[in-house]
Order: structure tokens, then C-alpha cells, then sequence
């Protein structure tokens, strides 16, 4: 139930290539991914921000396993006096800080290399070492929630540095119900190694076993098949590269079916454990508890977005009557409409489209990402043995650090953008808030990042030069709602079913989850859609199962996000100065509260429905183009 490291859960994003000391090409026409001493050090993020060498992280681990000791002068005493329980709780935030700055380090180490022994051999012994502090530290929320009220407020009075903690000892009062007894909670802090194993067994074997074979791209040269490469393929004019990228990236699922199916089990399972040793009802409620959102914002989403599938259905048919073909494909989903305005940019165009879009939220934004863009926040391209997908990860007391696996295509431009949208967040809040606080919420955490793209999208409508261009992001803007709203609300309806299976105790087979995929998938994009065999197993590389509820966040995000970024673009300062109040609030309110700030109330469906009204307002405008050329 402790704060610290609840960062460890990045989500995932696009990708690309550069090859050092001779030119940066496409990844097509590159052949192999080069090796992490063939990228520029320019391209690469500076860890040594975080610990100057590996020693120096060497003599922080021994400092810090040396504190977990201070704690036990601490046990029994916490509901003894305000003093007390006020420097149980400044050791706890003390230490924790030092184990941040550890599991970056490692972490951004690690995730660069992910076959470096040396690296996964620093993560695995500051996640050992978390567990110990969790066991160090597991007397204190029991003796927490164990004060009672009164007593509890005399302390606060008398106490001014407690005042700090008002909130955070009300958020763990609220859970009284579901902190356990201090041996229990030991067992639990114990047991952390152990259910972290699916997440670790699914990221290994999918980032670093599995192996692609080759394909033949556009041009006619075989190049090298990855995951990360996927989303470049995806986008490529050429159906047949499509195709064949999408069939050869299932290859590798399809041979460890039976082993991924029995890592998602165990995950799900995970779930199960902690429900019933926490006392709840159901697995959402574990999970929407923490952070303290009401279980019906989940069910809201999915209802509101089934209720208006209509959109989706709209664009299935679009794209097949404008691709031209007889049956529309899961690979032609994010197929070129008008592949005569398709542009590749280079990273130095994505970062001047990104700092123009963002213009909107004033130069103290624009400031920490001209930051970022200087002092090596960044992890910028792909390499062997690098994590795929993209994320940004906050580190308190340093600056966030962001990885990327850029290939040039507008979408990694938008992925650049929503990076650093989550930068932006994880450094106001670090900049305005004490390390408790520091955090920001899962539900929260999603709508800087899509508020980003939103910015930047109009300003790229706004500047279009032609009906061709204007079509393209168009385009682009509806995939967007495709797969950041309806395609991660798909991906939570499918969660939410699968965690109920487990709790009535139904059996998970991979056929069982293939069909489920497969029917909801139908569902979401309608009768123009031809469901292929590749995307029944689509469940199967989808880390985000592995996060606990995540996916619905992004959807909800997106929504809000929608909501905000008109806000700021039709009310200006106003509206940006409660905007930049959101980023720097941390998680000092609940959820719900901190997405008010900004103006977006997200306990009710409207917002969900009114980003389907968008997109239908999109296709319209897609539509009078069409009719016109």
C-alpha cells in the first residue's frame, strides 16, 4: 500500500532506429538493429544524473539497506505522540527517496539493455531490497489506522510538520478496512518478489528471447522484423508489407501460446491473491481503490463507449470504401488513406512541431521541454536489446527521464509529444510538491500526454497547406481516437471480463481468451471487419494486462484531455493557468478532484460521450473533403 515506486509501471508507446557514426537512416532500408555502442551519445539519456558511476549507486545500496534498521525504534511507538509518528513517517519518505534514485538508475540502465547481466542484476537487487523495506516498514499503517480519531487530530495540532501528511493519514484511514495486521502485512511486503514474477517472466521472454524473422519491405530489400518496428510497417502504403509484418510479428506468439497464457493466469491470480487477503469484493475494486476512484468511472466508460460504437463502425467503412478493397483487415486499420502527403520527419523536425504545438501553454512549459530536449532526458532510438514501446519515468529530486524508440513517422512525433506530456507532469509535480505527494495518480497520468497531442494536432490542422494534407491528419486525428479511446476501452472491457472469469473461478485457456478477443474486437469495429486469426491472439503481447487495471486510464484520460485542450485553446490564460495547477498537484488530491481543477469532471459518462460526438464531427469534415476532390 506504500507510495514509493508506484512509478514502476510505465506505459508503452512507438519506435525506430539510427545507425551511429555513418547517417541516420530509415529503419527500412538499415537492415539490423544496431547495438547500444553504435548509438551517438548525444542520443542517449544521461543516468549519470541520478549516480555519476555504478560505484557511487554501489555505496547509495549499502547506505540505503543500512537504514531499513532505523525503522524498528519506530514500532509500537507511532500512536505514542505527533513527534513520534512524524519522524517514522520523515524516515520512511527519506529512505524511500533513496530508493527511487537506486531503481532509476537501474532501471534506465537496465531497459537500454535488457541482455546486460550486470543491468538486470541491479534491478533485481533493488526490487529485493524494496521488499525489504517493505517489510521494515509494514508495522506502520496498521499502527497508523490503529489511532483513533481524536487522538489522531491532537497530534495534527500539536504537530505542524504532521500538517504536511493531513491528506496522505486520511487516504490510508479511508483503506482502514483493508490494511491488514503487521505480521500480514510482512507476509504480504514478503511476497512482492514473488508476484512480480508473470510481469518479469512476460517482459523477458517477449523484449529479449523472442526473435523476428525477415520480410521484404516496399522497396524490395529484406529487412529485419521486430516488435518495435510493427508500428512503422503498420503505416506503410504498401498492403502487402502490411500483411506480412502483422503475420510475422504473431509468429513468436503463436509458437509460446501456452506459456503466455500461463503468465497472464499467474498475473490474474496475483490479483486474486491480494483481493481476498485485502478483503474486497472484486478485483476493480482493489484496484480503483487505492487511488480512490469510484468503480462506476470504469463501468461508465465502457457502457457510454458500447452505446456509441457507431463512430467506429462509420471509419471501418470509410477505410474500406477509400482503401479500395473487398474485405477490411486488423493490418489496415492504420493503413495511409492519402499516401500523397505521407512525411517522415527527422528527430530535430519532431522537436521543433512539438515546441510550436505546445506554444499554447506558455514558455514555462515550453522551457523544461527546450530541458529535455538539451540535457539528454531523452532515450531517443532503438537499439538491440532495448524495451520496445516508449514511456516517461519521473525521478524526484532529479528529472524525468524519457524512452523512445523514434522511427520518423507523424506517430512518432505524437509519441514524442506525449512523453512529454507525462515529463511535464512528473516535474511540476516534483517542483510544487513534498516527496509524499510527488506521484501523480494512474487516472491522471494520461492526461498531460494526450492534452499534448491534442495541442499539437491542431496546430498541424491549423497550418495544412492543402485538402490532402488536411485529410492526412484528419486521419490521423481519428486513429487517434481509435486507439488511445476506443481501442484502450476494448482493452479494459476484455480486463475487466477476464478478472471476473478468475473470481468465479472459470478456466482461462488460451482458445477461451482467443475467442473472447476475437468476439470483442468484432463488437468494437463492426461488420465492415474481417477478424483475423493474428488478432484472436492479440491479447497475448499486450504488457499493459500485466499492470492491474491500467487501460481504462487511458481512455478516461483521453477523454478529459479533449475537454482541457479545448478549453485552452478557446479561453487562453485562464484556462492554462488551472491547467498548470492540475500538473503541479501531484497527487495531493484524489483523482476525480485533481481532473476538476483543470475542468473535466469525470463522474459522469458526458465527457465519454461527448469525445464520440468528436470524432463523428472529424469524419464529417474527412467526408466533405472526399466529396469535393
Amino acid at each position: 500500500m506504500s507510495r514509493t515506486l508506484l512509478h514502476l509501471l510505465p506505459p508503452a508507446g512507438s519506435v525506430a532506429l539510427v545507425i551511429a557514426f555513418i547517417t541516420y537512416l530509415p529503419a527500412q532500408e538499415s537492415g539490423a538493429v544496431p547495438t547500444r555502442d553504435q548509438v551517438q551519445e548525444s542520443d542517449t539519456w544521461n543516468v549519470a544524473d541520478i549516480f555519476a558511476t555504478d560505484e557511487a549507486w554501489e555505496t547509495a545500496f549499502t547506505t540505503a539497506q543500512g537504514r531499513l534498521a532505523d525503522f524498528a525504534r519506530f514500532e509500537g511507538q507511532l500512536g505514542k505522540s505527533g513527534a513520534k509518528l512524524l519522524a517514522g513517517l520523515q524516515l520512511r519518505d527519506e529512505v524511500g527517496l533513496k530508493f527511487d534514485h537506486l531503481y532509476s538508475y537501474a532501471a534506465r540502465h537496465r531497459d537500454v539493455d535488457l541482455a546486460n547481466s550486470a543491468n538486470q542484476s541491479r534491478g533485481q537487487r533493488i526490487e529485493g531490497l524494496y521488499t525489504e523495506f517493505s517489510s521494515a516498514t509494514a508495522f506502520m499503517e496498521p499502527e497508523i489506522v490503529a489511532i483513533s480519531d481524536k487522538k489522531l487530530a491532537k497530534f495534527v495540532k500539536k504537530e505542524a510538520g504532521l500538517r504536511e501528511y493531513s491528506h496522505h493519514l486520511d487516504d490510508l484511514r479511508r483503506q482502514q478496512a483493508h490494511v491488514l495486521s503487521k505480521e500480514q502485512e510482512q507476509i504480504m511486503a514478503l511476497a512482492q518478489d514473488i508476484t512480480g514474477g508473470p510481469h518479469d517472466g512476460f517482459s523477458m521472454l517477449t523484449n529479449t528471447d523472442f526473435t523476428w524473422g525477415n520480410i521484404v519491405d516496399a522497396q524490395g530489400q529484406d529487412v529485419q522484423m521486430s516488435r518495435s518496428r510493427y508500428s512503422l510497417y503498420m503505416a506503410s502504403g504498401d498492403r502487402r508489407v502490411r500483411r506480412d509484418a502483422y503475420q510475422e510479428l504473431y509468429v513468436p506468439f503463436q509458437s509460446h501460446l501456452n506459456t503466455l497464457t500461463t503468465l497472464l493466469n499467474a498475473e490474474l491470480k496475483v490479483s486474486l491473491f491480494r483481493m481476498k487477503a485485502r478483503n474486497y469484493e472484486n478485483m476493480l475494486e482493489v484496484a480503483l481503490d487505492g487511488p480512490n476512484v469510484p468503480t462506476d468511472v470504469y463501468h461508465n466508460l465502457v457502457k457510454a463507449v458500447n452505446d456509441n460504437l457507431e463512430p467506429l463502425h462509420r471509419w471501418a467503412g470509410i477505410k474500406k470504401r477509400v482503401l479500395g478493397v473487398d474485405e477490411l483487415h486488423p493490418y489496415d486499420t492504420y493503413a495511409p488513406l492519402f499516401p500523397e502527403v505521407e512525411k517522415t520527419y527527422t528527430y530535430e523536425e519532431a522537436q521543433a512541431l512539438v515546441l510550436a504545438g505546445l506554444e499554447p501553454l506558455g514558455e514555462d512549459i515550453l522551457a523544461i521541454v527546450r530541458r529535455a530536449f538539451d540535457e539528454r532526458w531523452i532515450d531517443v532510438y532503438e537499439n538491440q536489446g532495448k524495451r520496445g514501446g516508449a514511456y516517461s519515468s519521473g525521478t524526484y529530486g532529479v528529472h524525468p527521464y524519457i524512452l523512445l524508440n523514434f522511427n520518423g513517422t507523424l506517430d512518432a512525433v505524437f509519441t514524442l509529444a506525449h512523453e512529454l506530456g507525462h515529463t511535464m507532469h512528473s516535474y511540476l509535480s516534483a517542483q510544487n510538491q513534498p516527496y509524499i505527494y510527488s506521484d501523480y495518480p494512474t487516472l491522471a497520468a494520461e492526461v498531460a500526454s494526450t492534452a499534448n497531442e491534442a495541442l499539437l494536432m491542431q496546430y498541424l490542422m491549423d497550418n495544412a497547406q492543402s485538402d490532402a494534407e488536411k485529410l492526412s491528419l484528419l486521419q490521423s486525428y481519428v486513429q487517434d481516437i481509435g486507439s488511445t479511446f476506443y481501442r484502450q476501452t476494448r482493452f479494459a472491457e476484455f480486463d475487466l471480463v477476464l478478472h471476473e472469469m478468475v473470481e468465479n473461478g472459470e478456466p482461462l485457456t488460451h482458445e477461451a481468451l482467443g475467442q473472447l478477443f476475437g468476439e470483442t474486437y468484432q463488437r468494437y469495429w463492426g461488420p465492415e471487419m474481417v477478424v483475423d486469426d493474428e488478432e484472436r491472439m492479440s491479447w497475448s503481447r499486450i504488457p499493459h494486462y500485466y499492470y492491474n487495471y491500467y487501460m481504462y486510464s487511458y481512455a478516461v484520460a483521453f477523454a478529459a484531455s479533449q475537454l482541457i485542450a479545448t478549453r485552452i485553446m478557446a479561453e487562453g490564460q485562464p484556462a492554462v493557468d488551472d491547467y498548470l495547477q492540475f500538473l503541479s498537484s501531484g497527487s495531493s488530491l484524489y483523482p476525480i478532484d485533481l481532473l476538476k481543477l483543470a475542468g473535466a469532471d469525470m463522474s459522469t459518462p458526458a465527457p465519454i460521450v461527448a469525445t464520440t460526438k468528436k470524432m463523428d464531427q472529424l469524419l464529417d469534415q474527412i467526408e466533405e473533403i472526399i466529396a469535393r476532390r
